[in-house]
């Protein structure tokens, strides 16, 4: 009797642990047309999501843009302690979001820029505009800096100078024989920021020989900048001069 007892036991476990997924089935076999089409939207969903998170950091670049315009330092071009702000806060707010979403985001305003570049003639506009690019450019920077070399060798000018203002977020990872380059390649504006990134790179120069290497790059960016065919960009000039002086080993006076 105990060994018909155990077996009844055992098998009304059997039949209980079977029932649930025995019924799941059941139920999928029953409403699979219903359960396809649920399932079905499932990426649009996901769609849905991506592209509102890309709005919202859209929205972020113009309001980070907006409070630098009211304050004035978009038309002094350097980065500002809200510009890096900015910049943190949007790295947090963005960890779960693709980076291509980011990505594209920052295409999109290489694109803005080349097309200011080509449409506005030149004058205090159409800098302006282009800086108002480039501050939300340094928005993005940081969380797009692994990217960078993509950037560096790419044909558009709107493309380099997303490069340059992740040296200039960033300053670690800039490359001081790229920067030189840039005085040799661009136009004017890009001297600018080109000079900003090496102030930037200057501020983590922890060895002589690297100091030395950067004094010799601002030195000859000077030298080029100044004998430009046009107009001279005071605060480039300002920039070179300066970060040439700062590096310069002190001179010795005679006994």
């Amino acid at each position: 009797m105990d060994s018909l007892a155990k077996l009844i036991t055992a098998v009304a476990s059997l039949v209980a642990a079977m029932a649930w997924p025995m019924a799941f089935l059941i139920v999928a076999l029953i409403f699979r047309k219903e359960l396809k089409q649920t399932f079905g939207r499932v990426p649009t969903f996901i769609d849905r999501v991506k592209k509102a998170s890309a709005a919202g950091v859209a929205i972020e670049l113009d309001r980070v843009a907006k409070a630098e315009i009211e304050i004035g330092a978009d038309q002094m071009g350097k980065v500002t302690a809200r510009q890096i702000e900015a910049a943190e806060r949007i790295a947090i707010q963005t960890q779960e979001i693709d980076p291509q979403t980011l990505l594209a985001e920052l295409d999109r305003l290489c694109l803005e820029y080349d097309s200011i570049r080509r449409t506005l003639p030149s004058g205090s506009e159409r800098t302006r505009a282009m800086t108002r690019v480039v501050v939300k450019m340094r928005a993005l920077a940081p969380s797009l800096v692994e990217y960078m070399d993509a950037y560096k060798g790419s044909a558009s000018a709107g493309s380099r100078l997303a490069a340059v203002t992740m040296m200039q977020m960033t300053p670690r990872v800039a490359d001081i024989d790229w920067l030189r380059e840039r005085f040799f390649s661009e136009q004017p504006f890009v001297f600018y920021h080109a000079a900003l990134a090496l102030e930037n790179a200057a501020s983590v120069c922890d060895t002589p020989e690297k100091k030395e290497r950067l004094r010799e790059t601002a030195q000859r960016a000077l030298a080029k900048v100044k004998n430009f065919k046009g107009p001279s960009d005071k605060g480039t000039l300002e920039i070179l001069e300066v970060l040439v002086a700062d590096l310069s080993p002190p001179t010795r006076n005679a006994d």
